[in-house]
């Protein structure tokens, strides 16, 4: 039974990791602290691979072998397969495995552990996630006074969930947003499904009441994707002082 779950699982390596698949690195090691694989837990989107290495800093005899009844079923260490590939080796073994499903994956080492997290043991979480990203990475734009200019930037999601947002700015960091006059956005909020079309945000930077001289605040996208919440983008913004000699019709 063993033989054909991976036989399916390396199918999946090929045919179902989406184009922004990540590979994660998990070590097995010795110590300091005991054997353990190291990270563990460890989360993961769905589609994502993650390799398994044998710490060469310090190389055990170990393997990874899934826990039964795993959705996502694995014995690996310098080959991936039924007995005796992915036995237990002293060798730096290195073995990648793709997760296509999303569950909770125990796994352990079967010289120094067992299914159910006894011993030298590990756990992956295979959970859909967002992933925000913004472009450009910065607004800069100049002005006269008693004027204003525009600009955009878009928000875009390459996770496997979707991207739920708004956006607010600060004079200084975006832990603790504070509105800036000068800098109005919209829309505030959205969502972006996975795989679905960017959002695009409008930015208006507003002269009138400002005096000549250089501004500069951050505008702040929050979202779910923990992992990058906030994005800052760094705003320069340039007031001039209007040429008075055009404005008030002597052009020569």
């Amino acid at each position: 039974m063993r033989r054909i779950t991976l036989a399916v699982a390396c199918l999946n390596l090929f045919a179902v990791v989406p184009a922004f698949a990540a590979d994660h690195v998990v070590i097995a090691r010795n110590g300091p602290g005991g054997r353990h694989y190291d990270p563990s837990p460890l989360t993961i989107a769905p589609g994502d691979t993650v390799t398994f290495k044998n710490d060469i800093a310090g190389l055990g005899f170990h393997n990874v072998t899934s826990d039964d009844g795993a959705i996502t079923s694995f014995h690996c260490s310098d080959a991936c397969g039924a007995s005796p590939a992915g036995n237990p080796s002293g060798n730096a073994w290195s073995s990648t495995v793709a997760f296509p499903s999303e569950g909770t994956i125990g796994y352990y080492c079967e010289a120094h552990g067992a299914s159910g997290g006894i011993g030298m043991s590990g756990i992956i979480i295979v959970a859909s996630t967002p992933f925000a990203s913004v472009d450009p990475g910065s607004i800069s734009a100049s002005a006269e006074a008693g004027t204003s200019t525009a600009s955009t930037f878009s928000i875009a999601n390459s996770g496997s969930a979707a991207l739920d947002w708004t956006v607010d700015s600060s004079s200084a960091d975006c832990v603790a947003p504070a509105a800036v006059p000068w800098l109005q956005l919209a829309p505030l909020s959205g969502s972006i499904g996975a795989g679905g079309v960017g959002a695009t945000v409008d930015v208006t930077l507003d002269a009138t009441g400002l005096t000549a001289g250089a501004y500069n605040a951050n505008i702040c996208v929050h979202s779910n994707d923990v992992a990058h919440d906030p994005l800052t983008l760094p705003v320069s913004f340039t007031v001039n002082t209007p040429d008075l000699i055009f404005q008030n019709g002597f052009d020569g």
